[in-house]
């Protein structure tokens, strides 16, 4: 947890400068996509925080009405990340229409240079931690933040197309056009953000190779296990584990018990995996 909060409170200053930068500057040189990438940038700050509460909730211990603890917690902020970015997008969209077109001096580039080499690295870590410490709000902001860095180089793009219309009348529209492309791009966001975490919320099987990779060999080890199937279910940062084995018919009780209570233990306390909590049904031919 200390590692996801660091990487959150860091990715949450990050944002707030960036989305400063971008704000201030989109206003000062009249360019209404730097504007709109500015906001979408300081949406990126809301939510962090939005994820760091979820975060905070979600590592709670579990109550007598909550025995899987509340890692799904994290879907919820999730969601509404995904609904605050759904908002802005129509915003961007609906207000890039009554922005007038200017022509920006091409010094802003190295505004938008700076501004992506500090979203890149945050990125960079974002995606990095996340994957290890399997931080689902660490890799929905990584998501979110990617599309931030394309809607960047957009910016960048139509910068450099507005210095020839003067030449070419049609160009000024340009800069209209790169506000509702924004608009779009987190719309599209927003879209996939509600969509994956709308089917973890309810349950989702996870398709983690790797852990099923481990549990398989785990399993395997056991002479006394005939057969076996499992579902794996996502609860935010850790995984709940339903397990169906099949044993012997001469298997007493004892060994029974015996069996479950080491297979929860190791199944918990194995290194790599990431399950917390194990449910075991033992079946018989």
């Amino acid at each position: 947890m200390k590692k996801e909060l660091k990487i959150l409170i860091y990715s949450m200053i990050n944002n707030l400068i960036i989305s400063i930068i971008k704000i201030v500057s989109g206003l000062f040189y009249g360019l209404g996509s730097l504007f709109a990438d500015g906001m979408h940038t300081f949406s990126d700050f809301i939510t962090d925080i939005v994820c760091l509460i979820g975060a905070k909730f979600s590592k709670r211990k579990p109550t007598k009405y909550h025995p899987f603890g509340f890692g799904k917690i994290e879907y919820l902020s999730n969601l509404f990340v995904g609904i605050v970015l759904f908002i802005l997008g129509l915003y961007i969209i609906v207000s890039s229409f009554f922005k007038p077109s200017v022509i920006p001096p091409f010094s802003i580039m190295l505004v938008l240079i700076i501004v992506f080499i500090l979203k890149f690295i945050a990125i960079k870590i974002m995606y990095k931690v996340g994957k290890k410490i399997h931080s689902q709000v660490l890799i929905t902001s990584y998501k979110e933040s990617k599309a931030d860095l394309y809607s960047t180089i957009g910016v960048a793009i139509i910068t450099i197309i507005l210095q020839f219309s003067n030449k070419f009348p049609i160009l000024e529209k340009a800069d209209v056009i790169g506000s509702i492309l924004i608009g779009l791009i987190v719309l599209k966001t927003s879209f996939n953000i509600i969509f994956d975490n709308s089917l973890s919320l309810i349950g989702e099987i996870e398709s983690d190779e790797e852990e099923n990779k481990n549990i398989n060999l785990l399993l395997e080890e056991n002479t006394l296990i005939k057969n076996y199937k499992y579902d794996l279910i996502k609860y935010g940062s850790y995984y709940k584990l339903q397990l169906t084995i099949e044993l012997d018919p001469e298997t007493s009780l004892r060994e029974v018990t015996i069996l479950e209570n080491k297979l929860k233990k190791d199944i918990i306390r194995h290194r790599k995996l990431k399950i917390k909590y194990v449910t075991i049904f033992v079946t018989s031919k």
